[in-house]
């Protein structure tokens, strides 16, 4: 659900980007059944420990840490974000050198493509042309509902009713970040979505964006801003940029 976060955690290991994971909304205590490295990316836990044979020691988010057979990670209490990515690497997969002490910093010192106002980004979608007030949903104050999961965040202002003029569609293809206006409405889709919808595309979420959802729950608030398709390439261009730029910088280090 937050491929930066995912992609940073396995680039500190020398992992491939697309290297298995654990995605974790609530951590469990966890036990290393052998010697490897680790990192935490994503959602941010206090009084993150690991418990060896050596003793206990304080876990810092984004730095990479060697866990000896045995070991037991455990989590405190949540400090922001919602989906936490627990990258691992065993010992002895061509380690030219080990990982451990590497640090990806704090996710505001290497991303520089977020809103610096918080804003989520939206492009105009393929029926935005058919809404009533074309400014309404972008100057509301939406809440993320209960009714959510991977396939889909459903927004809610009681005070807000978006309508179109267009009547039947047939369902046409959907993407990650596409918002659907339904007769509940507005739903942005997910990463676990569905592959075609037949409501209407008003907006679409711009790729970097997607994974900031990933990291916001249920009763969180989310505002809108509304950019041109130019705009949305340079900022997963800037996206890709801060990965690289982590990437070369590990890479300096075996």
């Amino acid at each position: 659900m937050d491929l930066f976060a995912l992609q940073t955690g396995n680039i500190l290991l020398g992992n491939p980007p697309d290297a298995p994971a654990l995605e974790i909304l609530f951590p469990p205590s966890l036990e290393f059944e052998e010697d490897g490295c680790f990192v935490l990316t994503g959602s941010a836990y206090c009084g993150v420990t690991l418990k060896g044979p050596g003793g206990t020691i304080k876990i810092d988010h984004g730095t990479v840490y060697a866990a000896g057979k045995g070991s037991v990670l455990s989590f405190g209490e949540r400090h922001y974000g919602f989906r936490t990515y627990l990258c691992y690497r065993a010992a002895g997969k061509a380690f030219s050198e080990s990982p451990a002490g590497r640090e990806r910093g704090a996710f505001g010192d290497l991303a520089t493509w977020p809103d610096p106002e918080g804003y989520i980004r939206v492009v105009e979608g393929p029926e935005y042309s058919f809404l009533a007030d074309k400014e309404l949903f972008l100057n509301t104050s939406w809440t993320i509902s209960g009714d959510t999961s991977d396939m889909g965040m459903r927004l809610e202002n009681p005070d807000v009713r978006l309508s179109v003029s267009l009547g039947n569609m047939v369902s046409e293809a959907v993407a990650t970040g596409t918002v659907q206006l339904t007769p509940k409405g507005p739903i942005i889709l997910l990463k676990h979505r569905q592959t075609v919808g037949g409501y209407p595309r008003i907006f679409n979420v711009i790729s970097a964006d997607t994974d900031l959802l990933g990291q916001y729950m249920p009763g969180q608030k989310l505002h809108f801003k509304k950019i041109t398709r130019e705009e949305a390439v340079n900022i997963l261009r800037q996206q890709k940029d801060d990965i690289e730029r982590l990437r070369n910088r590990s890479s300096s280090e075996v």
